[in-house]
């Protein structure tokens, strides 16, 4: 069952986040580390829903860690005292939690988090993640595992997968787009996975354009990473983001109206039209991406 998501959840959600930001901002823990924790467990979950297994059965996670190969046992301990303060929030909205904080410390990119997400006794499992020796149409099988098939959204993602793999060895503790200027300029050494970003004409196509256009590279990734938290989210958990930040929508559009002089009428209008665009539009983005 999926946690009631209210205000005193929220409020325990805050501070979970400000504890995240805490520990990598004093080094205690490193942001790649929680990173490469988010994308796994999404990675995981897929996994086990394409194995049939049951990717939401409630449990106790001290229970099934030991029967679980898990992505980094560091992460989940860290994980596990932050669960310790704040009970209520399930452990896959504080793996995707920390992994927006993360993308947050590592570039300062601002990824809208919906909580939400039910309890699971998956754990994440890095041996879901892409790896470095796969063909352009294996980094595609696996990507749609969490379904992600557009071309520039499996770059932006595997660019910062790069990043969570080096953790804090990487000589660059930066998610912006110098991973791809390094790419191109690499001659020798790369990995298959690499090959094949360079080798697939779509692929190559978004690593050129990652490496000129850093605001492209960053536009994209917020998209690819918030697609990818998201996915198993529950639709009443969706939904009710969906309300509050069409209402917020709502108020602008109608403080706006009032400011210029237009009649209520027409305001009404106006006001009607914008909250079923905004409904239609993230609910054929959110039906597109969830496991069917």
């Amino acid at each position: 069952m999926a946690p009631q998501v209210d205000e005193k959840y929220r409020e325990e959600i805050n501070k979970a986040r400000i504890e995240l930001g805490n520990l990598v901002k004093s080094k205690e823990f490193s942001a790649p580390d929680f990173l490469r924790l988010a994308y796994a467990s999404q990675f995981t979950i897929a996994n086990s829903h394409h194995n049939d297994d049951a990717a939401n059965a409630t449990s106790t996670h001290d229970a099934t860690k030991k029967k679980t190969q898990s992505a980094n046992n560091n992460s989940l301990n860290t994980i596990d005292k932050i669960k310790a303060n704040h009970p209520i929030i399930t452990y896959p909205d504080l793996y995707q939690l920390a992994g927006i904080v993360a993308v947050k410390e590592l570039g300062g990119i601002d990824i809208e988090f919906v909580p939400g997400r039910t309890e699971s006794l998956i754990l994440p499992d890095e041996n879901c993640l892409p790896d470095v020796k796969q063909s352009p149409e294996e980094l595609r099988n696996v990507f749609r595992k969490v379904k992600i098939s557009d071309p520039k959204h499996i770059v932006a993602l595997y660019g910062g997968l790069k990043l969570a793999t080096a953790g804090a060895q990487a000589t660059n503790l930066k998610l912006d787009n110098s991973y791809f200027v390094d790419l191109l300029d690499k001659k020798k050494n790369l990995s298959p996975a690499e090959k094949a970003l360079l080798d697939d004409p779509e692929f190559h196509h978004c690593v050129q354009c990652y490496a000129t256009h850093k605001e492209d590279f960053f536009e994209d990734y917020e998209e690819a990473h918030k697609k990818l938290a998201d996915l198993g989210l529950p639709y009443s958990a969706f939904i009710k983001s969906t309300l509050e930040k069409s209402a917020s929508q709502v108020k602008k559009v109608l403080a706006a109206q009032k400011a210029v002089g237009v009649g209520v009428a027409v305001a009404a209008a106006v006001v009607i039209l914008s909250f079923f665009y905004v409904i239609n539009r993230r609910t054929a983005k959110h039906s597109s991406y969830q496991y069917q």
